[in-house]
């Protein structure tokens, strides 16, 4: 009974510690589309289109879409809760570090379409990111239909469905129970820690996703085309500026509300300052213990050495907000 009830997981480590009520709420919300939880947010594009710029001048590609992965690797490595998923009624972290994305061939109906899986580490950034997605790409485009999850994928897809069925049924039982063969959790594309949309790609919004039921996803985000939205400064007048929807769904039995927008607010100070990708994860850990940058709930400081090093100019604090606020609309 111990081997089907075991405890372990070839993809994940399990927590035990921290609230109690943390691991009763698996059996309370027993799926992830019974907890998940929606945050959106509009981001300003104008501080990630100078980098783009600046970094293109020098002959490096960076994409929105890169910063975006980068910064999220971040947020894993930085505030490791959100990169947990719920399996057997119990809670798990992710061994490392996966995201997933669509990748689509060119933009008609009928183009190939397959999903990509980029594998990072405490010791990437930017750089190193954009060149594992850009490996990806190519990698889809090379193997047209021969990728191995696009196989599998295929093959299922022509059985009759009593076969279907019996077979991710038999799939989902060993899910459960932590038995699921390692092979095939690296084969099937919804285990990650983040599974991102970019449909602004294709010209359109972000939605509200849901998240997958199978698998060990926890996290969806989705990013919409950017637009113009109107912001007013501190004398009245109006500006339009450029911005940019993102949605995160999240099972919320990973994390609590507080734990999430704090999350969530760093990730948004990677947007505003996005030369600080240049730095790996491990290497922010140490300078965050060393005080020489600093994410505070509004505002980000960071030091002159560092600054000077990644060649950041003074960090403005925001003179315009959007029109609209929140605090006004419920004055």
């Amino acid at each position: 009974m111990s081997f089907i009830f075991g405890k372990k997981r070839k993809d994940g480590k399990l927590i035990t510690d921290g609230d109690p009520m943390n691991h009763i709420m698996p059996y309370i919300m027993r799926s992830r589309n019974e907890a998940l939880i929606f945050y959106q947010k509009t981001i300003e594009v104008k501080p990630i289109r100078d980098y783009i710029k600046k970094r293109r001048k020098n002959g490096d590609r960076i994409t929105i879409f890169n910063i975006i992965m980068a910064s999220i690797l971040n947020i894993f490595v930085l505030r490791p809760k959100l990169n947990r998923f719920i399996a057997g009624r119990r809670i798990y972290e992710h061994n490392g570090y996966e995201g997933l994305y669509i990748v689509k061939l060119d933009l008609s109906d009928h183009a190939y379409e397959s999903i990509a899986k980029v594998v990072m580490t405490e010791d990437d950034n930017i750089n190193t990111v954009a060149e594992k997605m850009k490996e990806q790409v190519e990698l889809i485009r090379q193997e047209q239909e021969t990728k191995t999850d696009d196989k599998l994928i295929s093959f299922f897809a022509k059985t009759p469905r009593w076969f279907l069925r019996f077979v991710l049924a038999m799939l989902r039982w060993l899910d459960f129970h932590g038995l699921m063969p390692k092979v095939l959790t690296d084969i099937i594309p919804l285990y990650s820690s983040v599974f991102l949309s970019h449909l602004g790609s294709i010209g359109g919004n972000a939605p509200f996703h849901h998240l997958y039921e199978f698998g060990t996803n926890s996290l969806f985000v989705t990013m919409g085309k950017i637009y113009e939205k109107p912001f007013k400064s501190k004398t009245g007048g109006v500006e339009w500026r450029e911005v940019m929807d993102i949605v995160c769904t999240l099972d919320e039995r990973i994390c609590d509300g507080y734990y999430l927008i704090k999350s969530l607010s760093m990730l948004e100070r990677f947007f505003e300052t996005p030369e600080l990708l240049e730095i790996s994860p491990k290497e922010m850990f140490e300078l965050m213990d060393s005080k020489q940058i600093v994410f505070g709930s509004r505002r980000l400081e960071i030091s002159e050495e560092i600054k000077q090093r990644l060649g950041i100019g003074d960090i403005e604090t925001k003179p315009y907000s959007a029109i609209f606020e929140d605090q006004e609309l419920i004055e």
